[in-house]
């Protein structure tokens, strides 16, 4: 029986043999391929295949983002949907953690250099890989160390010259950072006046003299030099990796004398243009006397003090005297002998809300109300304006600061006049009733809002 057993076995293989190779020809298994791609935090719901899968990419310290996983077959990108149709698994090593899925979100707190690996897993246990290495970077940060802004002793004269210092933060090991000094007599054009290229961090001095010819031009003005630095890693596209100083400026100092130039530099914040201002400075010395006196007759002013003796405490206050809405302005500061000084700006801030009330309480039905708007401050902004009636929008005619509508009520409506001023400060949320009797309107309140 056994004999018989092994003759069929026999018999089987042989016929088998004879007939076609049962081996898989590999021309018809998909080529598989998976690479990596990583999506920042602020383009979540952005397709993946926008962000390109590459070998290294930098980010900024804190950055959040999706790993995700892309699989081609035979060179072709396939859906997530059919992954499934071709892969076991995807298995994520990220900072000695691991993780099993298609994508994952990841934050990255810490500056450092971070391996990404994927591992997929295809249905005949072959094993692809992809890897990532992404440098987290602290944001480039630079910042003007000297001269100080407004320095005003500097000797143009002088063969020493100026020194420049700036502070870079934010520079990593992996990183080639570039600073570049910008330096000229006029403001609007430093971005155009590349000088050299400076220390990030460190010190970097220009020889004098700056200036040349007769000295006595600068008896009682000064030459301002406006300059700025960059820092930033050569050829990057990425923000975080370049920063920009403020525009600075230092003057040159005053020659053959001990006193100096005084510039105060005025501005009433949101002041409409159709305003005049009417206000005063009074500039005063430590003994609290008054040195100088000036009107403020224009929005923005700067006024110019020559000859002043230096002092260890001035004082500037400026008030205006018609636009009560507008606080007064205080500032102290010492002034050194033959100094060209700039002050900051004084600004003037209007923080008042404007005002309105009915012109009457009571009106004729069918005749126009009026209000009267107020503002003693930066003006009534008069695009500003909506008058609500039984809480629909009305129509309404603004001359000067006079308000003028027709409230078409039967009976009892809520009325609301709505309103700011070119400070921004918006009219308070009170309304009114108005009130039909008979053949007359009345305009009730102000009330709160629920309080009708």
């Amino acid at each position: 029986m056994k004999s018989r057993l092994f003759i069929l076995i026999g018999t089987l293989l042989w016929i088998l043999g004879c007939g076609d190779d049962p081996r898989v020809d590999g021309g018809d298994i998909p080529k598989l391929q998976s690479y990596i791609h990583f999506v920042p935090s602020s383009y979540y719901g952005t397709s993946y295949l926008q962000f390109a899968s590459v070998r290294t990419k930098e980010i900024p310290q804190g950055e959040s983002g999706r790993l995700v996983a892309e699989i081609r077959v035979d060179g072709s990108s396939i859906s997530s949907d059919y992954a499934s149709d071709y892969i076991q698994n995807f298995i994520w090593m990220v900072d000695d953690k691991s993780y099993i899925s298609s994508s994952l979100t990841q934050t990255f707190p810490d500056t450092g250099i971070f391996d990404v690996e994927l591992k997929t897993i295809d249905f005949f246990n072959d094993t692809l890989k992809d890897t990532l290495t992404l440098y987290v970077t602290t944001p480039l940060s630079i910042l003007p160390q000297n001269p100080t802004n407004g320095f005003n002793t500097f000797s143009a004269f002088d063969s020493a010259g100026m020194t420049f210092e700036i502070q870079t933060l934010g520079i990593n090991s992996w990183q080639d950072v570039v600073c570049k000094l910008y330096i000229s007599l006029e403001k609007s054009t430093v971005w155009e006046s590349f000088y050299d290229t400076i220390p990030c961090n460190g010190s970097y001095t220009i020889p004098g003299p700056f200036l040349s010819g007769d000295s006595t031009l600068l008896a009682d003005t000064a030459i301002a030099f406006y300059w700025a630095a960059t820092a930033e890693v050569p050829d990057t596209e990425l923000e975080f990796n370049t920063d920009t100083t403020s525009i600075q400026v230092f003057y040159s100092a005053l020659i053959g004398t001990d006193s100096s130039h005084l510039v105060i530099p005025i501005r009433y914040r949101s002041l409409a243009s159709s305003i005049t201002p009417r206000g005063t400075l009074l500039l005063q010395n430590s003994k609290g006397d008054t040195i100088a006196q000036r009107s403020i007759l224009s929005n923005p002013s700067a006024f110019h003090f020559t000859r002043i003796s230096p002092d260890t405490l001035l004082t500037v206050t400026v008030f205006d005297t018609t636009l009560s809405e507008y606080g007064k302005a205080v500032q102290s500061f010492s002034l050194s002998k033959s100094s060209y000084f700039v002050l900051d700006t004084l600004d003037l801030y209007d923080s008042v809300p404007p005002v309105r009330i009915p012109a009457k309480s009571r009106y004729a039905y069918g005749d126009s109300v009026q209000f009267y708007l107020y503002d003693g401050g930066s003006g009534v902004s008069q695009n500003s304006i909506t008058v609500m009636l039984a809480s629909d929008t009305i129509g309404y005619r603004i001359h000067g600061d006079v308000v003028t509508f027709i409230p078409r009520c039967a009976l009892q409506c809520e009325l609301a006049i709505s309103f700011r001023d070119y400070a921004g400060n918006p009219s308070s949320s009170v309304i009114w009733n108005v009130k039909r009797d008979g053949d007359s309107l009345n305009v009730l309140g102000p009330y709160n809002p629920g309080d009708l």
